[in-house]
């Protein structure tokens, strides 16, 4: 029988409230990343994988606060190049050994494009070859688990700490990201009972603006923790087509905050629930859900910084789902020898 508290992942996920708070007292260049992206024409959050999910969280962040921000996976901005002069780039890239990163770092030093670039404190990345045009912000130490969570979401509070200075309380207060960590934490047992429940059927997470971040990091978790079958959508684009797939089988893992998406969310997890699924409702308590879906209560805050705690749920879920299963969830499944030899002929 396997144990959350087996996997490597688990402390890293309980790391989390004291690293974003000792992120958020860190003595970094956070002045000068703000000034650099208000200048900025346009900027671009990049990243891939689930630093494409903090990038995408950090566009509504940085929107927020006045500037002109859009999310690229590292490999289309690398691919695709549409970065001009007078634009700057915001580029999550936790160990700096990531190739299309790392393509799209040398592309913007190439061009003279601003970088901030926020990595892993020993980054794989030789910052002493960086010229001035790029910012670095550490974040915490190497994840010890393949299933990133720590420094997921020390990322995306470093977004909100750049976005923060770039107009004061326009995220709201960004000293509450720690404590909701810590109550976010603190629905383990629901959530343990939750996977207990949901031990069959496929998983869908639906997530509307700044939580369809959320919904996207739920997909890379439970997908590559415990293996299960899931998928994501945005709640209105699952409507207009692959809802009309939906069985009684299927479980739906939904996201809302307080803002106008809430009640058509609402309304479309109902349909779900009217069809015969199970449905996990994860947003703040003033944020009801459909009668009897589960309610997955979250602190209150405004819906860019409810992005960094509502990705706490979904950690969990993987990780009880994964060692319900006895799935190993560490290692990205390479000890499945087919997939670890498929795997070695390409590079992350």
């Amino acid at each position: 029988m396997v144990s959350v508290t087996d996997y490597r992942l688990y402390p890293a996920i309980q790391a989390q409230p004291s690293e974003c708070a000792k992120l958020l007292s860190s003595a970094q260049p956070f002045d000068h990343a703000a000034r650099t992206l208000s200048q900025a024409t346009r900027v671009w959050t990049v990243g891939i994988g689930t630093s494409y999910n903090a990038a995408n969280a950090a566009s509504w962040m940085l929107r927020a606060a006045g500037l002109e921000a859009r999310p690229l996976t590292s490999f289309e901005f690398a691919t695709w190049s549409p970065v001009a002069e007078g634009e700057a780039v915001l580029l999550f890239a936790h160990t700096g050994r990531k190739t299309y990163s790392g393509n799209s770092l040398a592309l913007c030093i190439e061009r003279g494009i601003p970088v901030i670039l926020i990595t892993k404190i020993e980054t794989g990345f030789d910052l002493a070859s960086f010229p001035d045009s790029v910012t670095v912000l550490h974040t915490t130490t190497q994840d010890p688990s393949s299933m990133y969570t720590v420094s997921h979401t020390t990322a995306m509070t470093a977004a909100a700490m750049t976005a923060d200075l770039v107009s004061p309380g326009s995220l709201g207060d960004i000293s509450e990201i720690p404590s909701a960590l810590a109550a976010a934490l603190k629905l383990e047992d629901e959530i343990a009972d939750l996977a207990s429940e949901w031990n069959h059927g496929a998983l869908i997470a639906l997530g509307a603006g700044p939580m369809l971040t959320a919904a996207e990091e739920a997909h890379i978790k439970i997908a590559e923790a415990s293996r299960r079958a899931v998928r994501h959508q945005e709640p209105e684009s699952f409507l207009h087509g692959p809802a009309v797939q939906i069985t009684d089988s299927d479980r739906i893992l939904a996201f809302a905050a307080n803002d106008d998406s809430a009640e058509r969310t609402r309304a479309i997890i109902r349909l779900t629930m009217d069809n015969g699924c199970a449905a996990a409702w994860v947003a703040p308590e003033s944020v009801p859900g459909p009668e009897s879906a589960r309610h997955l209560a979250l602190p209150e805050l405004s819906p860019e910084l409810l992005t960094i705690p509502a990705v706490v749920p979904a950690q969990l879920l993987a990780a009880h789902l994964a060692a319900n299963d006895g799935v190993n969830a560490d290692d990205f499944r390479t000890d499945v020898p087919q997939f670890r030899e498929a795997l070695s002929k390409l590079s992350l």
